[in-house]
């Protein structure tokens, strides 16, 4: 015997959370009469249309800064990388790191979690931009290059003078990294 009480028909009403057995239903007055439905029917406008839920809440927010942040970021981190361009990096980092703060500051712009990442990938390939030049003007005074277009400026087309420039800065790179340049066959 069910701890419930039955219902109307003498029937026992199934326990909480389970399931009534195999051609039992529920009692006759849980369902409203045939005709009327409980709730109102959605207002004009309302309706999602079959199987989509009505959106509730704020609209859909636009995430177009957030995305362009982002974008720009693997951008810069891309052209970081890829030594060439370098000047890339720069570019698109520091407008990485714009359209980010803007998309965060905005109020009622959505994608906080893109803009974030847009303004650390964006971060990352302007201080990677910031790095390859350092060391690239560094690796460009050592090595001598910085000796060897002076001495062809003062050159002046003077082709027995390049020559020795180039002679020169071939020395130092030998001297320097123990490296020697040899002529390309021909």
């Amino acid at each position: 015997m069910s701890q419930y009480p039955p219902d109307d028909q003498g029937q026992p009403q199934p326990q909480p959370g389970r399931y009534p057995q195999p051609g039992q239903f529920p009692p006759p007055g849980q369902y409203p009469p045939p005709g009327q439905y409980p709730g109102p029917y959605p207002g004009p406008g309302q309706y999602s249309g079959p199987g989509q839920f009505p959106h509730y809440g704020r609209p859909p927010q636009n995430k177009g800064l957030a995305i362009t942040a982002l974008v720009l970021g693997i951008l810069a981190i891309i052209c970081t990388v890829t030594v060439v361009g370098v000047p890339g990096g720069y570019l698109f980092g520091v407008l990485a790191l714009i359209f980010g703060f803007i998309a965060i500051t905005k109020a009622d712009a959505g994608g906080r979690g893109m803009a974030i990442a847009g303004l650390i990938t964006g971060g990352l390939g302007l201080i990677g931009a910031i790095a390859l030049t350092v060391v690239f003007y560094h690796l460009y005074i050592n090595s001598g290059a910085k000796d060897f277009v002076d001495c062809v400026n003062k050159a002046d087309n003077d082709q027995a003078k390049i020559q020795q420039c180039q002679d020169d800065w071939g020395t130092t790179l030998e001297n320097r990294y123990s490296v020697t340049l040899t002529p390309a066959p021909r």
